[in-house]
Protein backbone atom coordinates (compact mmCIF):
# COMPACT_ATOMS: atom_id res chain seq x y z
CA UNK A 1 0.00 0.00 0.00
CA UNK A 2 1.36 3.49 -1.18
CA UNK A 3 1.21 6.04 1.36
CA UNK A 4 -0.45 9.48 0.61
CA UNK A 5 2.20 11.85 -0.60
CA UNK A 6 2.81 14.65 2.08
CA UNK A 7 3.79 18.10 1.29
CA UNK A 8 5.14 20.75 3.60
CA UNK A 9 1.58 23.13 4.44
CA UNK A 10 2.29 26.51 2.91
CA UNK A 11 3.82 28.76 5.36
CA UNK A 12 0.97 30.80 5.96
CA UNK A 13 -1.58 27.93 6.71
CA UNK A 14 1.06 26.49 9.32
CA UNK A 15 -0.28 27.59 12.90
CA UNK A 16 2.85 28.37 13.89
CA UNK A 17 4.38 30.44 11.03
CA UNK A 18 0.99 32.25 11.41
CA UNK A 19 1.25 32.99 14.87
CA UNK A 20 4.84 34.26 14.29
CA UNK A 21 3.35 36.72 11.13
CA UNK A 22 0.97 37.96 13.92
CA UNK A 23 3.54 38.69 16.05
CA UNK A 24 4.82 41.04 13.83
CA UNK A 25 5.23 44.77 14.31
CA UNK A 26 6.36 47.20 12.23
CA UNK A 27 6.77 50.71 13.02
CA UNK A 28 7.31 53.84 10.62
CA UNK A 29 9.00 57.06 10.94
CA UNK A 30 10.12 59.55 8.61
CA UNK A 31 12.35 62.01 8.07
CA UNK A 32 12.29 65.05 6.02
CA UNK A 33 15.16 67.68 5.54
CA UNK A 34 14.70 70.14 3.26
CA UNK A 35 17.52 72.63 4.22
CA UNK A 36 20.97 71.77 3.02
CA UNK A 37 21.73 68.17 4.27
CA UNK A 38 23.28 67.27 6.70
CA UNK A 39 22.96 71.30 8.04
CA UNK A 40 20.21 72.70 8.73
CA UNK A 41 17.29 71.11 10.36
CA UNK A 42 15.35 68.00 9.49
CA UNK A 43 11.86 67.14 10.87
CA UNK A 44 11.58 63.77 12.30
CA UNK A 45 7.66 62.79 12.75
CA UNK A 46 5.83 59.08 14.13
CA UNK A 47 3.66 56.83 12.45
CA UNK A 48 1.02 57.09 15.31
CA UNK A 49 1.23 60.89 15.09
CA UNK A 50 1.75 61.01 19.00
CA UNK A 51 3.75 64.47 18.34
CA UNK A 52 4.19 67.25 15.49
CA UNK A 53 7.36 67.16 13.45
CA UNK A 54 10.14 67.49 15.97
CA UNK A 55 13.14 69.42 14.69
CA UNK A 56 16.48 67.45 14.86
CA UNK A 57 20.02 68.53 13.65
CA UNK A 58 23.73 67.12 13.88
CA UNK A 59 25.65 69.66 15.44
CA UNK A 60 29.32 69.15 15.90
CA UNK A 61 29.30 70.49 19.55
CA UNK A 62 26.07 71.22 22.02
CA UNK A 63 22.88 71.16 20.76
CA UNK A 64 20.31 73.47 20.07
CA UNK A 65 17.70 74.05 23.10
CA UNK A 66 14.83 73.64 20.36
CA UNK A 67 16.17 71.05 18.47
CA UNK A 68 16.87 67.38 19.08
CA UNK A 69 19.83 64.96 17.89
CA UNK A 70 19.56 61.42 16.44
CA UNK A 71 21.73 60.93 19.64
CA UNK A 72 19.24 62.36 22.58
CA UNK A 73 16.45 59.97 20.45
CA UNK A 74 19.07 56.74 20.27
CA UNK A 75 19.43 57.33 24.02
CA UNK A 76 15.68 57.51 24.44
CA UNK A 77 15.07 54.39 22.34
CA UNK A 78 17.55 52.42 24.60
CA UNK A 79 15.75 53.51 27.66
CA UNK A 80 12.32 52.83 26.37
CA UNK A 81 12.88 49.17 25.15
CA UNK A 82 15.45 48.88 28.75
CA UNK A 83 11.99 50.13 30.76
CA UNK A 84 9.60 48.00 28.71
CA UNK A 85 12.03 44.66 29.07
CA UNK A 86 12.39 45.74 32.59
CA UNK A 87 8.80 45.91 33.18
CA UNK A 88 7.74 43.08 31.52
CA UNK A 89 10.27 40.98 33.46
CA UNK A 90 9.11 41.60 36.98
CA UNK A 91 5.75 41.81 36.12
CA UNK A 92 6.05 38.12 34.86
CA UNK A 93 7.90 36.98 38.03
CA UNK A 94 5.14 38.29 39.87
CA UNK A 95 6.66 41.75 41.54
CA UNK A 96 5.52 44.26 39.47
CA UNK A 97 7.03 47.74 39.76
CA UNK A 98 5.59 51.09 40.70
CA UNK A 99 7.72 52.57 38.94
CA UNK A 100 10.83 52.56 36.67
CA UNK A 101 13.06 55.54 35.65
CA UNK A 102 15.48 55.01 32.92
CA UNK A 103 18.31 57.74 31.88
CA UNK A 104 20.38 56.64 28.85
CA UNK A 105 24.07 58.51 28.01
CA UNK A 106 24.75 57.17 24.67
CA UNK A 107 28.57 58.08 23.55
CA UNK A 108 29.72 58.59 20.44
CA UNK A 109 33.44 58.65 18.41
CA UNK A 110 34.49 60.27 15.90
CA UNK A 111 33.52 63.74 13.51
CA UNK A 112 30.39 63.64 11.46
CA UNK A 113 30.26 61.78 9.45
CA UNK A 114 32.13 58.67 10.63
CA UNK A 115 30.53 58.72 14.23
CA UNK A 116 30.01 55.83 15.85
CA UNK A 117 28.16 54.35 18.59
CA UNK A 118 30.59 53.01 21.66
CA UNK A 119 28.98 52.56 24.51
CA UNK A 120 25.60 52.95 25.89
CA UNK A 121 25.26 54.17 29.94
CA UNK A 122 22.00 52.92 31.69
CA UNK A 123 20.95 54.58 35.14
CA UNK A 124 17.82 52.57 36.20
CA UNK A 125 16.00 53.00 39.16
CA UNK A 126 12.97 51.31 40.26
CA UNK A 127 10.11 51.05 43.18
CA UNK A 128 9.28 47.65 43.18
CA UNK A 129 7.62 46.56 46.24
CA UNK A 130 8.75 43.17 47.68
CA UNK A 131 11.58 42.73 45.83
CA UNK A 132 15.40 43.16 47.11
CA UNK A 133 18.36 44.86 45.80
CA UNK A 134 19.87 41.87 44.59
CA UNK A 135 17.34 40.92 42.56
CA UNK A 136 16.47 43.70 41.03
CA UNK A 137 20.21 43.88 39.97
CA UNK A 138 19.54 40.71 38.43
CA UNK A 139 16.22 41.50 36.30
CA UNK A 140 17.86 44.67 35.01
CA UNK A 141 21.36 42.71 34.25
CA UNK A 142 18.61 40.46 32.06
CA UNK A 143 16.59 43.25 31.03
CA UNK A 144 19.71 45.05 29.61
CA UNK A 145 20.20 41.83 27.30
CA UNK A 146 16.65 41.61 25.93
CA UNK A 147 16.40 45.48 25.41
CA UNK A 148 20.02 45.23 23.58
CA UNK A 149 18.49 42.61 21.01
CA UNK A 150 14.82 44.80 20.66
CA UNK A 151 16.75 47.63 19.64
CA UNK A 152 19.24 45.77 16.75
CA UNK A 153 22.11 46.69 18.81
CA UNK A 154 25.05 44.23 19.77
CA UNK A 155 24.76 42.40 23.15
CA UNK A 156 28.59 43.05 24.05
CA UNK A 157 27.93 46.99 23.43
CA UNK A 158 30.27 48.60 26.00
CA UNK A 159 28.19 50.70 28.97
CA UNK A 160 27.67 50.94 32.48
CA UNK A 161 24.90 49.53 34.35
CA UNK A 162 23.89 51.66 37.44
CA UNK A 163 20.85 50.34 38.57
CA UNK A 164 19.03 51.52 41.91
CA UNK A 165 16.01 50.23 44.14
CA UNK A 166 14.61 52.85 45.41
CA UNK A 167 12.23 52.63 48.76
Amino acid sequence: MTEPATTSPHPLNDEASAARVADRVTRRGRVSWSTHPPSGTARVESQSRAFGALPVTLPEGEPDSQEATPGELLAITHAMFLAAALSERLRGAGSPANEIVVEAACTFSGRLPDRELIAVDLDVQGRVPGLDATHFRRAVEEARRESLRSAGAREDLPGELHPRLEP
